[in-house]
């Protein structure tokens, strides 16, 4: 059983095509939704094989000279897979798998596991400010809850669920509302909204702890710019306000359209913000088995400031920035 949870938040540095397959709907290729409410998400499945290639590109050895390499380590906080390992790799990393009584120990689960990514913050066009971030009461439930479940109480208390909000509600301050009428225009709809310093409060935090690394316009900016819209409007435009891009393929030899190449992709904007947690537990050895911490320790060292997720890599898509938080507490979590 998991013992240790910890958010891992992610900003989309360019449009993420996360993808459900083909589908008969207005969009051909759309992007993997939540059943229950639409919102859209990655799933655990993609986001841990992203995030073991993100790994295995970075450490980039396949020495697997002892237990405690690096490129071992992967196996062993992972799962052991040898799929794309040549024969004389394989046996070396048997080999550095051996445990007491020289028996390969290679039958093991994980010891970090990934909960799908969620989003919480959505980039909309705005009419002050060029764009806002918004999020709804739905979202924010479940981040606190989520932040609770890793020990982060003090975080928590800083999220406001705003539950039976029916109007929009706006950071103090905020620098995309019409002071004058009380209202922000999102797309081509216009809300009333009122200051919340509540909001404000848990802007801070995403500023100081998320944003930190960021220039300091986009941490000024997530100051102010968060908007939290009634649970129905959100879902609306999480719908209807994603990047939708019709592509083709150009015959080589006539140099027009291919016949049947038509097609569109849906892509979640650049911009948007997710979080998923990442779950240690110790490791599934009898010999010197790594513990929690240890594991959390090797992914917190390791873990690229920034990675690809999703399909169309050679297109520039999906690079993402990850922001590991530590928790703040010692207890364990079950």
């Amino acid at each position: 059983m998991y013992k240790k949870a910890t958010p891992l938040f992610l900003l989309c540095e360019t449009p993420l095509h996360a993808g459900s397959g083909s589908d008969l709907g207005i969009v051909d290729l759309p992007i993997q939704r939540e059943r229950h409410t639409d919102f859209p998400k990655i799933e655990s499945s993609s986001f841990k094989g992203s995030i073991r290639e993100a790994f295995e590109n970075k450490i980039n050895s396949k020495v697997f000279s002892d237990l405690n390499s690096d490129d071992v380590k992967i196996h062993r906080v992972f799962g052991y897979d040898d799929g794309s390992l040549e024969k004389k790799e394989k046996e070396a990393l048997q080999k550095a798998l051996k445990n007491a009584k020289d028996e390969v120990q290679k039958d093991f689960a994980g010891a970090v596991g990934f909960s799908d990514a969620r989003l919480l913050l959505f980039p909309v066009k705005s009419m002050k400010g060029v764009f806002a971030w918004i999020t709804c009461p739905k979202v924010l439930s479940q981040f606190k809850n989520d932040l609770m479940y890793s020990g982060m109480k003090n975080e928590s208390d800083k999220i406001e669920t705003f539950s039976g909000t029916s109007i929009a509600v706006t950071c103090t301050g905020s620098k995309i509302k019409f002071e004058r009428v009380d209202k922000v225009v999102l797309e081509e709809y216009a809300f009333s909204c009122d200051d919340s310093k509540d909001l404000t409060d848990m802007a801070t935090w995403l500023s100081e702890t998320v944003f930190a690394d960021l220039p300091e316009y986009w941490k000024n900016k997530i100051q102010t710019d968060i908007v939290v819209l009634p649970d129905d409007d959100f879902r609306d435009f999480v719908n209807l306000s994603t990047e939708v891009i019709t592509r083709t393929k150009i015959d080589n030899v006539t140099g027009t359209v291919a016949s049947g190449a038509l097609f569109t992709e849906e892509y979640l904007p650049a911009e948007s913000l997710m979080y998923s947690l990442v779950m240690t537990a110790p490791e599934f050895r009898k010999d010197n088995p790594m513990s929690e911490e240890d594991v959390f320790g090797f992914i917190e060292s390791n873990l690229p400031a920034v990675i690809q997720l999703g399909g169309n890599a050679t297109l520039g898509k999906g690079i993402i920035r990850t922001k590991l938080l530590k928790s703040n507490s010692d207890e364990s979590n079950s």
